[in-house]
């Protein structure tokens, strides 16, 4: 599509059908062409809507949003058409009233459908705004004037003789003028000073105008018009019968050939995926991340769409450009088609994956970067690994342009020891960061490494956090359940054993182990202790009783604990031999690294052939499913990446979803186990048991009803859970 600058458009600004060129050229002309659209009208017909069928389908290709300020009072034929009942007009002056919408619908032409089915998809877009309105005290108005814009913002502003009726703009002798905001200060300073006005009467702040209601004409607009497809838009107007006019024959046949090329490239053309267009905080991301010179970190909670986010830069990119480079880095092959199918949904093409399950890659960037050669413009996106980033590839990415966005996902693993000694070889100067929590743990020389790569740190380039996320409705609010489990009395002994080993090498003056590799050993064997708790299969086992009771599990997660292969596997088989039991009708799934066709066990999940999947961590990173409504935590798990992640994984929205529920299966030692001069490290250990307890309360809606059911057992160890919530809050 064209800019503004690059039409046609006559020296003085005069449009005449006297002598020409004639307004309904203006029209055609630069209503496809546009961003935004802003009409102040007077009157505004039936067969003024015919008029504007032209046009309106590749305006909204183009992401195209319109305002329309409009007389409430219309011509008695229209008054007839949207106010009939039993056969009597019955106009009311207060408001326009479809009284009949069906029989209306019997009265539309095709191109007066057409223009309905247009309207209905912008309002179902969220992109339309119908302000009806009279001038003080119940005149009438008679404007017809109205602002454009395009993408580069740039605006046409116009003003016309005019009624805005198929008389008016074809048959009448009329006359418009326009002014464009790049020829001059002054012309620029009546578009702006216009746009400025009728912005005012959207918003409803102009005190020269009654407000009248819009949702009559709204409501018979979304019943009237027919949900299509914008390509299906676009191939309707195709059809549509032109105007029966010879000194109009010549720019309706300009039109057909622009339209012609409008649907070419809407075809091949990169664009949003969804007819709304991005969210407003995608367009906030996009903006920072631009003011920070193209690089920064996403820290974007979980489920919030942070590759959506991500990818609606590299479409920003393109607008600028007209060309789209990126290479994204994920840390599973899993990820690499999930990453594929969003970014064929925004239309790139040219998509290579490189990983060690497609054995053309090496063959696809090679030719990518001979196409390069001869066109340093040409459009790919290259998905792979970080654990493919090899020597081979490396060589390939070095002779990339320098301009091609680099997303890292998941981005916590781009602190990876075997990930910073390959940085150097990246030539890329667009660089965008996206995880739930940049924070590697543990690992402060990561952490660094990671912020002075993406030139960001600490606010970050952009955050949204997921308390904004559950406020705003991003994603579902949810209810938490925690549930405490005790050791029986010999993982108690072994337990208490592990603790008394690690209290002697921990300094509690410095609070750190003295020997750190040791204490890490210890730490994983009591860590196996707590995973393995016998009396978890219990409980999980008295969740799923209560949940069937209630008809609450399907759609549902269940992480089990993590152990080694033959460990893990008997583990897992335990957990669903319990649920087999206490659930014997329901259906049930593992989704392992071990699972075979994983997407087609996800796809039987989400048609609800499953009631419910289980897991260890192959639902941690990047996994969407939005249908999973009921999560159950019997994994333990005191690593703040993986139980946020997971948190996010059942918090997506869905249509058929209005709250999610977690279960937490919470592991706390009976203190009467651990020897007294060990209680200063238990208590440090538990607390950190208890940091996922606090992070899941905090924003449940039964916040007060979590925190009170393991408040008695944190004070077992002298922990106020209030205390460690406030503490958290300021970290």
């Amino acid at each position: 599509m064209s800019k503004f600058k690059d039409l046609a458009f006559p020296t003085d600004g005069e449009y005449s059908s006297d002598d020409g060129p004639d307004p309904i050229e203006f029209y055609l002309t630069v209503f496809p062409s546009s961003k935004e659209v802003f009409l102040k009208l007077g009157y505004f017909s039936s067969s003024a809507i015919q008029v504007l069928a032209y046009g309106f389908a590749p305006f909204i290709a183009r992401g195209g949003k319109m305002s329309i300020v409009t007389n409430h009072f219309l011509y008695d034929r229209d008054i007839e058409l949207l106010t009939v009942q039993d056969g009597e007009p019955r106009y009311e002056a207060e408001s326009l009233r479809f009284k009949d919408p069906e029989w209306v619908h019997a009265q539309l032409s095709e191109r007066g459908q057409h223009f309905l089915d247009c309207l209905k998809t912008l309002l179902i877009a969220g992109r339309l705004k119908i302000v009806p309105v009279k001038l003080r005290p119940s005149r009438m108005v008679h404007y017809k004037e109205g602002v454009f814009i395009d993408s580069d913002d740039s605006k046409i502003s116009f003003t016309g003789s005019c009624n805005f009726t198929s008389n008016g703009l074809i048959e009448n002798g009329e006359s418009l003028s326009i002014s464009r905001s790049w020829l001059s200060p002054s012309e620029d300073a009546k578009s702006v000073k216009k746009l400025k006005t009728i912005l005012g009467i959207c918003a409803k702040e102009d005190y020269r105008y009654e407000y009248l209601d819009a949702a009559e004409v709204l409501n018979a607009a979304l019943k009237l018009g027919k949900e299509r497809t914008v390509e299906d838009l676009l191939e309707q107007e195709r059809t549509l019968k032109l105007p029966q006019s010879k000194n109009l024959a010549s720019i309706f046949k300009e039109y057909k050939l622009g339209l012609d090329k409008a649907i070419s490239s809407y075809k091949i053309s990169p664009r949003f995926p969804y007819a709304s267009g991005p969210r407003d905080y995608q367009i906030d991301a996009y903006k920072s991340w631009e003011a920070n010179d193209f690089c920064g970190i996403f820290a974007m909670a979980t489920g919030t769409g942070k590759t959506i986010t991500s990818l609606n830069c590299l479409l920003e990119l393109f607008q600028r450009t007209a060309s789209y480079q990126a290479v994204v880095l994920v840390p599973t092959k899993a990820l690499i088609e999930q990453w594929r199918l969003e970014v064929a949904s925004f239309n790139f093409r040219n998509i290579i994956s490189a990983y060690s399950g497609n054995s053309n890659w090496r063959d696809e960037v090679s030719f990518l970067i001979t196409s390069l050669s001869f066109d340093a413009s040409t459009s790919f996106v290259l998905i792979t690994t970080y654990d493919t980033i090899t020597e081979s590839l490396l060589k390939s990415v070095s002779q990339l342009p320098k301009s091609t966005l680099l997303i890292a996902d998941e981005a916590h693993n781009f602190g990876r020891d075997s990930i910073k000694t390959k940085i150097g070889d990246f030539p890329f100067e667009k660089r965008l960061a996206l995880s739930a929590t940049p924070k590697r743990r543990f690992d402060e020389e990561g952490n660094t490494f990671i912020e002075q790569y993406f030139r960001d740190a600490e606010p970050y380039t952009y955050a949204f956090s997921m308390e904004r996320a559950i406020g705003e409705g991003v994603l579902c609010p949810y209810e938490y359940y925690p549930h405490v489990v005790e050791l029986t009395p010999d993982e108690m002994s072994v337990y208490a054993e592990l603790s008394s080993k690690l209290s002697k090498i921990y300094d509690h003056a410095s609070g750190v182990f003295l020997n750190p590799d040791f204490a890490k050993i210890l730490l994983l064997e009591r860590r196996r202790v707590i995973h393995k708790a016998e009396n978890k299969l219990y409980k999980f086992g008295e969740i799923v009783t209560e949940l069937e009771r209630y008809g609450k599990l399907s759609h549902a997660f269940v992480y089990v604990p993590e152990g080694d292969d033959k460990d893990g596997e008997n583990l897992l088989r335990s957990y669903m031999n319990i649920y087999s039991l206490r659930a014997p009708n329901r259906r049930a799934h593992h989704y392992t690294s071990a699972t075979e066709n994983r997407d087609e066990v996800m796809l039987q999940f989400e048609n609800e052939n499953f009631d419910t999947l289980f897991s260890m961590k192959c639902l941690d990173e990047g996994v969407d499913v939005p249908r999973a409504e009921v999560a159950i935590f019997c994994s333990s798990t005191g690593n703040p990446r993986q139980f946020i992640q997971r948190r996010g994984r059942v918090l997506r929205q869905h249509p058929e979803k209005s709250k999610a529920i977690i279960h937490d299966l919470i592991v706390i030692p009976d203190r009467s186990g651990v020897h007294a001069t060990d209680h200063k490290l238990e208590q440090k250990l538990i607390s950190e048991e208890l940091v996922r307890v606090v992070y899941f309360a905090s924003l449940a809606r039964n916040y007060y009803q979590a925190m009170e059911e393991l408040t008695p057992v944190a004070e077992r160890y002298d922990i106020n859970l209030y205390t460690l919530q406030s503490e958290l809050g300021e970290q």
